[in-house]
C-alpha cells in the first residue's frame, strides 16, 4: 500500500506492506510500527513541532501553511495537535541545586474569549492564569531584567486545579534550589483570592501586594478630596509605610465625609484592609521588588489569545497557555519533547 508523510523537507511517499499475524490473526504494517508511526499520522515529529511553533505565534490557519504549499494541512489538524500536547513533563534535574536567600513568584491572569456554540450562546470568558518565578533583578545594557525566569500557566479553574498549579511551582523550586538556604518566597499579585492562596502551597511563601493596584485605589479615593487630593494621598501612603492600620482607617474616614463618590473611598478601604499584610510588606521590606505581572501577561497570553477578536475552547486555551510557557522556558527546539 502507498502512504504519504508530510515532513519539514516536503511530502515523503513510500509503500508499506500489511502483514497478518499467524498467532492471533491481527493485521500490522510492520514498517510503520518500526518507525513508531501512528496509523492515521500525517506529519513527521519535526514537522509537527514546526507546526506547533508557528501556532503559538499566529493563527491555526497560518500554522497550517508553514510546511509549504505541497504540504498543506487543515486548521482543524493544527488545532488537534495543540489539543494533543502532553500537559505535564517532568522538570529536568540540574547537576547542582542553587543556593539563594530569596525567590520571587508573581501571578496574574488574562481574560480569554470563550468560543460560541452554534452561535446561540452568549460569549463568555475564561481566565488564563500565569505564574512566573525569578531569583532577583540584574542590570543589562542600562535596563533591569529578571534573573533566571521560569513560567507556568493554564486555565486552572477551581480550587484543586489552582492548588496543583502552585504545587507544580513548589516542585520546580524543590528540584532546582536548596531549601535550607531559602529565607522567603515572595508571592506578588493584585490581591486576588487565588494568588493569596499560593502562600499556603509554597513553602516559606509570603504574600505581597502589587503597588500598581494599591496606587490605583489610593488615587481614586484621594481624588475625591479635590484641592486637597495630594495631601490626602500622602497621608494614606505614610500610614501604609509605617504600618499603622488605625491611622489609615482614620484618614479614610475623614476622606469619606467630603467625598462626592463614596464608593471609591469604600473600595480603597476594603482593598487595603483585606490585603493589609501584603500592602505593608510591599512598603517596608527592602528585599521586595516591583511587580511586573501585568506586562508579562500581556506578552505571554494577550498577544496571542485575547488581543484579537477570536474565541477559544477550554481545551485549546489551556493547551496554548501551557505551550507558550513551555516555549518561553525551554525554547522552540524543545517542542519535540
Amino acid at each position: 500500500d502507498k502512504r504519504q508523510l508530510l515532513t519539514t523537507v516536503g511530502p515523503v511517499c513510500f509503500t508499506h506492506t500489511l502483514f497478518r499475524s499467524r498467532k492471533d490473526g491481527t493485521c500490522h504494517y510492520l514498517l510503520d510500527e518500526w518507525m513508531e508511526l501512528d496509523a492515521h499520522e500525517r506529519l513527521s515529529s519535526r514537522a509537527e513541532a514546526e507546526v506547533l511553533a508557528e501556532a503559538i505565534k499566529t493563527s491555526y490557519a497560518s500554522a497550517a501553511r508553514v510546511l509549504g504549499e505541497d504540504s498543506l494541512i487543515s486548521k482543524t489538524a493544527v488545532m488537534d495537535k495543540v489539543h494533543g500536547i502532553q500537559t505535564e513533563l517532568p522538570f529536568p534535574k540540574p547537576e547542582k541545586k542553587k543556593c539563594v536567600e530569596y525567590l520571587y513568584v508573581e501571578a496574574d491572569e488574562d481574560h480569554i474569549h470563550k468560543q460560541e456554540k452554534n452561535g446561540t450562546e452568549k460569549k463568555g470568558s475564561m481566565i488564563g492564569k500565569l505564574l512566573y518565578l525569578y531569583e532577583g533583578q540584574e542590570k543589562k545594557d542600562g535596563r533591569k531584567e529578571l534573573k533566571n525566569v521560569f513560567y507556568l500557566g493554564g486555565l486552572c479553574s477551581g480550587g484543586e486545579a489552582n492548588r496543583h498549579l502552585f504545587e507544580r511551582m513548589q516542585e520546580y523550586i524543590d528540584t532546582n534550589y536548596e531549601s535550607r538556604y531559602l529565607n522567603a518566597v515572595y508571592i506578588s499579585g493584585d490581591g486576588g483570592a487565588w494568588i493569596k492562596a499560593g502562600a499556603e502551597y509554597i513553602e516559606k511563601g509570603v504574600p505581597v501586594l502589587d503597588k500598581f493596584h494599591m496606587m490605583k485605589y489610593i488615587n481614586k479615593a484621594s481624588n475625591q478630596m479635590l484641592d486637597e487630593a495630594g495631601e490626602a494621598k500622602g497621608r494614606l501612603w505614610k500610614a501604609l509605610y509605617k504600618g499603622k492600620k488605625k491611622k489609615l482607617v482614620k484618614r479614610i474616614k475623614a476622606s469619606r465625609k467630603c467625598a462626592t463618590k463614596k464608593k471609591a473611598v469604600n473600595d480603597c478601604e476594603e482593598y487595603l484592609l483585606n490585603n493589609w499584610a501584603g500592602a505593608v510588606r510591599r512598603m517596608q521590606d527592602k528585599n521586595v521588588y516591583g511587580c511586573s505581572a501585568e506586562g508579562h501577561v500581556s506578552h505571554m497570553y494577550s498577544d496571542r489569545m485575547s488581543s484579537r477578536p477570536m474565541g477559544w475552547s477550554e481545551a485549546g486555551a489551556d493547551a496554548m497557555c501551557q505551550l507558550r510557557c513551555y516555549v518561553k522556558d525551554y525554547g522552540e527546539e524543545k517542542i519535540l519533547e
